[in-house]
């Protein structure tokens, strides 16, 4: 099954890349390949140039019509490859029970790389006493596999003729999370006769096993194998740190989806950041004293300064190390839904994305191909702004002041178009004013209240209000390119939600993707430094409700034949279902106006005195309910209407 942009449409192509001067890069196709774009952290992602080899059983797991793309996909395990083999460099760890100056390392990494040379020796020699009975040997794998079968035995060559030396006595502990439970064994023998112990499970997710000797009697592991099926149940992949020409802003995302399985038992999330430089982390070791943290340091031991090679060397050496992102030269990671325009910090020169496969069942998986994301040449360096008041009244009117800076030291274009995003339909635009850096007013628009039916466009000066839309109002201005000018906008809005932010958008000449103005200090006239604006929070989440008129008579005269209900939506901080039904005095449903998902915000729909059955309904009083389901509960306002012939 191969998965595109919008998850209900399952076609062999991308979806169609942002109009305009917006350029497009892509990882995934020759340029990019994804072997050098990026990293695989744990060391389970395979790459493959064609997906339909992918198979078992003759089967092709991810049905496809044609493929000539370059795949990441988890890894699927080789029954016959054995597990245990680059569990170290994949993160993974083993250990045994012992001191530290009992404990040989070469032995322990013997066990688990294939050289029959070298083996776990607890064998009782003249002059050494050991007590086996309680010796436990510990395997992290580094990450979840499909497990179905464990080997392990003594060396058996003729150089090293140990077949007798075999543990007689063992349990077995599995477990899905780094470390088993030693309460209780998944497996034991108490009188093992056999050189070779093979141990049959049920295919399942593993992460760690534990082997403990329950008897004093010597024994040699030469190898612990571990065998398996099916996809990994994590894997991810990370980019490096993507330089672009230019710092730019952002479009939208897409990427190519490929699944196996039934599409509910697996998950791809993408997340990006942007910044300023090619290092977005920064490392650091714990440094401590007697066993206790006193401070941390950005080299190793040695003086080095750490690296992501060296971060991830001693995170695999139990070493205290983390890193955290640089967030004065990046931005924190945001998660991204496939098709989504980025809102990144922007202009930025690089951008990284990470990938996190997740599968709930051993044969689901996705893959992924072609990752492509838009981005832009900004019309000027930065957009710097704030609004006021930073406090409103929940879904009153309120007149507030933005006021935007240029920040254009470099001498870019410059723009004419700027959007500005409000919460709802703004009523009016009293003012907007472009001043040089200076203060001087260069240009000015009054425009006062707009009626819902105004015709646009609407002139005052050189300014122009071209569109005005349920979340934005777009005007045109004088080419505005001088570092430290500002463009002021005063205008009347609501708020629905606590945090409500205004931001505003200017284009590049003939551009679709904008540059978007960030918080701070733009004017001394505006304390606020912010562009969030709060509400009370006591409100309800189901807001006012209107019905107007209250009493209509739908008999086709024209006159007064529907009534329009208008609610508002408050609190939301995500999408939520909203109904509107109508139902008569017995509690009848007769009527669903609507079903839809909505957001904070002001809405309308109109009645036109109709059932379900496309009927007039008996002239008498109804109840209109508006119904909001939402992650904090059910949420209901009740109107009435009469309805009158």
């Amino acid at each position: 099954m191969l998965r595109r942009i919008y998850p209900s449409v399952f076609l062999l192509c991308l979806a169609s890349v942002t109009t305009g001067s917006a350029d497009q890069f892509l990882v995934g196709g020759s340029d990019h390949p994804w072997v050098d774009s990026g990293t695989t952290p744990g060391g389970v992602i395979d790459f493959v140039e064609d997906i339909t080899t992918v198979i078992e059983e003759e089967q092709v797991l991810f049905p496809v019509e044609t493929d000539e793309r370059n795949w990441i996909v988890p890894v699927r395990v080789d029954p016959d490859v054995n597990i245990s083999i680059g569990l170290l460099d994949r993160g993974g760890k083993i250990d045994i029970n012992l001191s530290d100056n009992q404990k040989d390392e070469d032995e322990l990494a013997g066990v688990i790389n294939g050289d029959h040379r070298v083996a776990l020796d607890r064998k009782p020699v003249d002059g050494r006493a050991l007590v086996n009975n309680g010796i436990i040997l510990s395997i992290d794998l580094g990450a979840r596999f499909g497990v179905n079968r464990i080997v392990f035995y003594p060396r058996m060559t003729p150089q090293f003729p140990f077949g007798n030396d075999f543990m007689r006595s063992y349990a077995l502990f599995i477990s899905e999370d780094e470390e088993p439970n030693l309460a209780s064994p998944d497996f034991s023998e108490s009188d093992n006769q056999d050189t070779t112990v093979v141990v049959e499970i049920d295919a399942q997710f593993v992460r760690s096993l534990a082997l403990k000797s329950t008897l004093n009697a010597g024994f040699e592991i030469d190898e612990f194998e571990i065998y398996g099926t099916g996809f990994v149940p994590e894997a991810s992949y990370e980019s490096l740190p993507l330089f672009l020409d230019d710092p730019s802003v952002w479009g939208q995302i897409r990427w190519l989806e490929a699944i196996a399985g039934d599409p509910r038992d697996s998950s791809i999330e993408v997340r990006v950041r942007s910044g300023s430089d090619d290092t977005p982390d920064s490392f650091f070791r714990q440094i401590k004293v007697g066993g206790v943290v006193t401070g941390r340091s950005e080299n190793d031991a040695d003086g080095n300064p750490l690296t992501q090679a060296s971060y991830e060397r001693l995170l695999r050496e139990d070493e205290s190390v983390f890193k955290q992102t640089d967030l004065e030269n990046w931005g924190p990671w945001q998660l991204v839904s496939n098709g989504q325009t980025l809102e990144l910090p922007a202009p930025r020169q690089y951008l990284q994305f990470r990938i996190d496969f997740a599968n709930a069942t051993l044969n689901s998986a996705r893959a992924l191909a072609e990752l492509e994301f838009d981005f832009a040449s900004p019309p000027v360096d930065r957009l710097i702004a704030e609004v006021q008041p930073s406090v409103a009244t929940i879904s009153e009117p309120t007149t507030f002041t933005f006021v935007a800076r240029i920040d254009n030291g470099s001498g870019r274009p410059g723009f004419r178009r700027f959007d500005m995003e409000t919460p709802a339909r703004v009523t009016a635009i009293h003012s907007v004013i472009v001043r040089d850096s200076n203060g001087t007013v260069v240009s000015q628009g009054d425009f006062g209240s707009i009626a819902n039916d105004a015709v646009l466009p609407i002139q005052s000066g050189q300014i122009t209000v071209d569109a005005i839309e349920e979340d934005h109002f777009s005007l045109q201005l004088p080419r505005i390119e001088q570092d430290g000018a500002t463009i002021e906008i005063i205008f009347d809005s609501a708020v629905f939600r606590y945090g409500t932010r205004f931001r505003g958008q200017a284009f590049a000449d003939d551009a679709e993707l904008p540059l978007l103005t960030e918080a701070g200090n733009a004017t001394t006239a505006i304390d606020t430094d912010g562009l969030l604006v709060k509400v009370s929070i006591g409100s309800k989440i189901a807001g006012p409700m209107t019905l107007t008129p209250a009493s209509f008579s739908p008999n086709g005269d024209g006159i007064n034949d529907l009534t329009r209900i208008e609610y508002i939506v408050q609190h939301l901080v995500a999408p939520s279902r909203v109904t509107v039904d109508i139902y008569d005095l017995a509690g009848r449903r007769v009527r669903q106006l609507t079903t839809d998902n909505r957001s904070s915000g002001q809405y309308a729909v109109d009645w036109d005195g109709r059932d379900d059955d496309n009927a007039l309904v008996p002239p008498g009083l109804y109840v209109v309910a508006v119904e909001i389901n939402s992650d904090e509960g059910n949420h209901r306002r009740l109107g009435q209407a009469a309805v009158i012939y």
